[in-house]
Order: structure tokens, then sequence, then C-alpha cells
């Protein structure tokens, strides 16, 4: 049995909390807050965190690269390594992602991200195809030699090895949207993402059923008064927005802009993550391209951005603490949205009796105590428990 003691955010705000777990599910959500008493401390040595922590549904991060030194676009990345590490940050889920390769490059890049779920480890939740169909006006880090038109054949492929959750595709290319409907119509998700599409060319392909877009304003048109462009129709419509939370990618106002134009489901946090994830900050490569950490972001040797090496936790810190949203937002923007986006909120991305038990616990500085994959401690830092 395990018992999480903090104030729980479900993601909505449950207050002062025990959760327990047993057998791999939560078994019981009991509130512990006294209207005008000062918390008290919950005992037992099955008892871990306290009445400043925060307990939160397992952290997913549907947008990484890399992590600990690994590039996923690498067939020799350590997936069981990775799998392992992540719940340092509260994940419990995650979507590696494989950026602009040669062709000949995916097949074993997509063997080797397969893993079964194993408890103890954050989950890889399939695949995420970022390129090499986009813009050569917006590539961002991706190397435009390896840019191509939208081929269905080669797509096709993709679907024959690996387990691809979602595709990003600049919508605006030839073919795109003959592609767009044969990834959805084999239930693929597609979003649109290093792009330099008009309104009206994203609005065709979210007829064509793209239905999200990747890191929202990074490598993308950009939002002009009189060409709102891609950027512009996703802020206007319904269609779900990644974006980034290191603060240099988009500034904090414009998470703030970007939570006052959508509604609470239509956004999500990710973190964009590149190998150097959990790493010294130095000099690491993203599909064989050369990046500088900072610690914090990474930047090819011209500056362009290359990706973020904040952890979730931190940047969920980051929505909180300098965009201002509240606590139960921040939260469902890296827990039930991503889920959502996914199609996997049935089961993934709450905090609820009788679910499987994926939780994080944290700090009041964001910084994760324990965190409970697949309903075993996968993570607990020194001291943690009672």
């Amino acid at each position: 049995m395990i018992r999480l003691f903090g104030h729980l955010y479900a993601p909505e705000d449950r207050g002062l909390c025990l959760v327990t777990v047993e057998g791999g599910h939560i078994v019981a959500i009991e509130p512990r807050a006294v209207p005008g008493a000062t918390p008290e401390a919950e005992t037992g040595s099955d008892v871990i965190g306290g009445p400043t922590n925060l307990i939160l549904p397992g952290l997913l991060d549907i947008q990484v690269n890399g992590a600990f030194g690994d590039d996923f676009a690498d067939p020799a990345a350590d997936m069981p390594r990775i799998c392992r590490d992540m719940t340092r940050f509260g994940v419990t889920g995650f979507v590696p992602t494989i950026v602009t390769s040669p062709q000949a490059a995916y097949a074993p890049a997509l063997a080797n991200l397969h893993r079964t779920a194993t408890a103890g480890e954050a989950r890889a939740l399939g695949v995420h195809i970022e390129g090499p169909f986009i813009s050569p006006k917006q590539p961002g880090t991706h190397d435009p030699a390896q840019l191509r038109l939208p081929d269905i054949r080669e797509a096709e492929a993709w679907l024959n090895t690996g387990d691809i959750t979602y595709v990003t595709v600049a919508p605006e290319l030839p073919g795109a949207l003959p592609l767009i409907e044969f990834l959805v119509r084999y239930g693929v998700r597609v979003s649109m993402g290093h792009t330099d599409a008009t309104w009206g060319e994203a609005a065709a392909a979210v007829d064509a059923g793209a239905g999200q877009a990747t890191h929202l304003f990074n490598a993308m048109r950009p939002i002009r008064h009189r060409d709102p462009g891609v950027a512009g129709f996703v802020l206007a419509s319904s269609v779900r927005a990644g974006f980034i939370g290191d603060g240099n990618h988009i500034a904090f106002e414009t998470i703030r802009m970007i939570a006052k134009a959508k509604a609470p489901d239509e956004m999500y946090l990710v973190t964009d993550a590149l190998a150097g994830l959990g790493m010294p900050p130095g000099r690491y490569l993203l599909a064989g391209r050369e990046y500088i950490s900072d610690g914090t972001c990474g930047r090819q040797p011209d500056g362009t951005l290359s990706g973020s090496l904040l952890p979730l936790n931190q940047a969920l810190g980051n929505l909180v603490r300098k965009v201002g949203l509240e606590p139960s937002l921040a939260v469902r923007l890296a827990t039930l949205n991503p889920a959502r986006a996914l199609g996997l909120d049935a089961s993934l991305g709450r905090v609820e009796v009788g679910r499987a038990a994926d939780l994080a616990l944290v700090d009041e500085d964001w910084d994760v105590v324990a965190t409970i994959a697949g309903g075993a401690v996968a993570f607990e830092r020194q001291g943690a428990a009672a």
C-alpha cells in the first residue's frame, strides 16, 4: 500500500487529501482539510508527503525529442533508462518525437521506440513524427536538406513499422491534404506545425482532419493584422494548441494571451525536450545536427532555437508563478489536456478512485518529491516519507 498526503489537484482543486494506492490502482481519496484548522501531518511508514505538498495526476509530456543524452532519432537511444529516469520529473507518460531525418532512418528508430508499459516506468505513448513534410520557410532547427513533400507511401511505411500517435505536417504543401485524410483514416492525429500556412490553408487542413498545432507560434507563420495566418486561425478556432513553457520559445505574456483566447481544454503544455534534458549544459545532437544547451534551452551555433531543456514539472511551475494561471488550470494543461489530445483521457490525466495509479507529488517549488507510475513508486526524493 502507498499513501500520498498533500493538496490534491485532480486536476480540479480537491483540497488537502490522503490518496491511497493498492494493487496498482487508486482505492481511496479522503479529504483531510478542516476549515479554520492548521493542517496536520499524516503519519505512517507508508505515507509520502505533507500538508505543503501537491498531489497531481502523473505528468504527460507529448513532445519529447530526447533525454539524458540520447536523441530519439538515433536507434541506439536507451529507452529502458529514459523511461525510468523521466519519472524524476513527475512524468508518467510521454511521446517520443522523431524530427526530420533521412527516409531510411525511420524504420530502425521507430523499432527502438516501442516499449511495453512497465510498472515503475514512464510509458511511451506511441511516437510523434515531426517532419519531414514541413515548410522550407519554417524549418526551425530541422535539416533543410532532408525536407520533402508529403508522401503517403512514406507515411504508410511508418505506420507499418511503429506505433504512430501523431504527425506534424505543414498543411500548405502540395499533397498535404490527401496525406492528412490518409493519416486520420488510420487513426493517427495530425498537427499543423513548421508551417507558413495562411488562415485559409489552415482551415482546409482542419476540414481534412487536422486537429491540433505543434508548439504554437514557433516555426509558424506569425500573426499580422492583415494576415492572421495559421497561428491566428489556431487562436480563433477550437484546434488544440501545444506550447512550450520555458520562457524562451514564447514569452510568458504570450502564454497568458493563449490562455485568454483558448478554451481550457484547447491547449496543452509540452517541453519539446532535447537529448540534453537532465544533463549538464554542453553540446548535443538532434537528428545528427549539433546544438548547444545552456541548461534551459538548446540553440544551434547560429542561435536558432532547437528545443527546451526545462523539465515539465518546472515548466508547469512557470505557468503558475510567471504566467499567473490558477494551479488547477495549469495542472490540467500538463495532465488531462495532453491525454485528451491523444484520445487517452479515459485512462490518463486524472486522479480518480478505480483508475491506475499514475501520480506526481511536488513541493511548493514544483520540484518532484515522489512519482507513482503504474501503481509502483518510480521515484522518491530522499526524506520524502512522513
